[in-house]
């Protein structure tokens, strides 16, 4: 009995770190590849001309999948707040004889002209979360934050502006949305080094001139393969619409990012 005690008691010394470090560590660096498949949809106009609505992919023969690289720093402060700063990129150019005629701003492309276009998004989040419920092997939180996204984007060839004659022109556009966020998250440890988590954000909201909805969701499940580095699988969904009334860009974008991607964590 004694021998089975003490056996006992060093298998749950060498378990215990293994869970104690995947929901106790204070920093951690997560980096991932993400395969997404990508619906984007833009429409660039004046007040006095609203401009064409464009299927990036379609229309422009932009890449309708991408992977794209993420960084994300995380910071546990105490036992009730977490903070969460993540940063991926999305940029793709393309070369298309056009299929219809197409409105950008001032320009007017003609059917059969062959332009260049670029799309640029840098998607920045920002997360400070409340630990409302915790448990040895469960813990859930609600979180406030920003969706920042720098978006850039350009249509170059033969075209038009009214009755002048045709020749090469360039539409370009730029905007930078900082849109506040609401969400929940949470994370449970089924088994020994072993994490299944999820977390959503959510957005619906009008700011000076623009106004925005944003649904970004993910669940990742990890598996802890040394004391402080876990690998793991994750699927993520952002579906993001953007409402823009300047005088130099009245219109729309929206873009879907959605796909798996893999990853590896470092905790302290």
């Amino acid at each position: 009995m004694r021998g089975f005690l003490v056996a006992a008691s060093a298998a749950v010394a060498f378990t215990a770190p293994a869970h104690a470090q995947r929901f106790d560590d204070t920093v951690t660096l997560k980096v991932e590849a993400y395969f997404a498949g990508v619906d984007s949809f833009v429409r660039v106009g004046l007040p006095e001309r609203p401009g064409t609505g464009i299927d990036m992919e379609d229309v422009l023969g932009l890449d309708d999948s991408a992977t794209l690289p993420a960084v994300q720093i995380g910071w546990r402060a105490n036992d009730d707040w977490v903070f969460n700063a993540e940063y991926y990129r999305l940029g793709r150019r393309s070369q298309k004889t056009l299929d219809r005629e197409i409105v950008v701003g001032d320009t007017t492309y003609p059917v059969s002209a062959t332009v260049g276009a670029g799309f640029d998004s840098d998607i920045y989040r920002f997360t400070a979360g409340a630990l409302l419920f915790q448990r040895e092997r469960l813990e859930l939180g609600i979180a406030a934050g920003f969706h920042g996204t720098n978006f850039k984007l350009f249509v170059e060839g033969q075209g038009s502006v009214g009755e002048q004659q045709s020749q090469v022109r360039r539409e370009g556009r730029s905007i930078f949305a900082p849109l506040p966020t609401v969400g929940a998250f949470g994370q449970w440890e089924p088994a020994n080094r072993l994490t299944i988590s999820g977390r959503i954000d959510w957005l619906s909201l009008g700011i000076d001139d623009y106004s925005g909805r944003l649904i970004n969701t993910e669940a990742a499940a990890s598996y802890r393969i040394q004391k402080h580095i876990d690998v793991g699988l994750l699927y993520r969904y952002v579906d993001y619409k953007l409402k823009i009334d300047k005088d130099n860009w009245n219109g729309r974008v929206a873009y879907k990012f959605s796909g798996p991607a893999v990853f590896a964590r470092v905790g302290f």
